[in-house]
């Protein structure tokens, strides 16, 4: 078994990173983009990573191609719609693979392309969006991606474990799990803890270890979230508040997603991520009142934050 052509779907930060790392690895790699008509080789860089060539293209062209792999790198609320787009296109990939925050989105391609080739690759790597078109930078230490799929299943795991190899071999710390979903809810520990609080706070990660009420805020936040995951089913793979204050620390001088979305004037995950928290809790009888709480702050000070100046400044 061996995978053929692979197709990235969106070209922001995480998935810049990707198709690098696929092209890097020798794949027959493709991005395609909305912002793109067409397809053109375009040289993809990817600052800390390296730089190779991809062919970028629009989806107007996105019939003519025939992937074996589909990455989608989009944000969550824009998941749905590439997937349409992908079905219109004819595509009927092997594997489709989630790169987004929270919950939902590998759920939404299960649903899609059936959990036989649904899984997702969790990329704990920060990284910045380069100006311009495709392109992106590396930020802090980590390059780690975790990819699987949510049960054992054979043929989409054995295909997962191909994809995590050619991200490794692409210069990505990428491993491959038997089931994915502890690490997804690890991920998501981490995301409910440090993004609405640095959002909150208005400040880099670093705010979360530094600052009393911060650091007890998302450690709440992560617990929360090790609770839920509990009465779901899920057993995290480690403490959620450890790792949540670990990674803060680790990557103190990034600005989370969160805020660069908001700083950018771009929509949120925040449904995706908190929101997806008290919501499960609530379907499993465990409250996350705390997660509730975040949430509806973030919603609330959405207007008022959206397009004010990033402390991490200009990337």
């Amino acid at each position: 078994m061996a995978l053929q052509a692979v197709v990235v779907g969106g070209c922001g930060a995480v998935g810049s990173v990707a198709a690098a790392a696929l092209a890097l690895a020798g794949a027959d790699a493709a991005v395609v983009s909305r912002r793109a008509r067409g397809c053109r080789a375009e040289r993809l860089v990817a600052e800390g990573l390296g730089e190779a060539v991809v062919r970028l293209c629009g989806w107007d062209a996105a019939p003519a191609l025939k992937p074996d792999v589909v990455v989608y790198a989009t944000k969550a609320y824009d998941l749905e719609a590439a997937v349409q787009a992908s079905l219109d296109a004819g595509w009927s990939p092997s594997l489709a693979v989630s790169m987004q925050n929270g919950l939902g989105s590998l759920e939404l391609l299960e649903q899609a392309y059936g959990p036989s080739r649904a899984a997702a690759a969790l990329a704990f790597y920060g990284a910045h969006k380069l100006p311009g078109g495709c392109g992106s930078r590396l930020a802090g230490r980590s390059r780690r991606v975790v990819v699987g799929c949510r049960r054992a299943q054979g043929g989409c795991s054995a295909r997962a474990r191909l994809l995590a190899e050619l991200l490794a071999a692409g210069g990505l710390d990428a491993e491959h799990v038997a089931d994915v979903e502890p690490y997804r809810w690890a991920k998501l520990a981490v995301n409910a803890a440090v993004n609405p609080v640095t959002v909150l706070a208005w400040s880099r990660n670093r705010v979360v270890v530094e600052n009393p009420w911060a650091r007890e805020l998302a450690s709440m936040l992560a617990a929360e979230v090790g609770r839920v995951a509990g009465t779901a089913g899920v057993e995290l793979p480690g403490d959620p508040v450890e790792e949540a204050l670990r990674v803060a620390e680790a990557t103190g001088d990034n600005c989370s997603s969160m805020l660069q979305d908001l700083a950018a004037g771009r929509r949120t995950e925040i449904d995706y991520i908190n929101g997806a928290v008290w919501r499960t809790g609530e379907r499993h009888g465990a409250p996350a009142p705390v997660n509730r709480a975040v949430y509806n702050a973030v919603r609330l000070l959405e207007p008022w934050l959206a397009g004010r100046r990033s402390p991490c400044g200009t990337y």
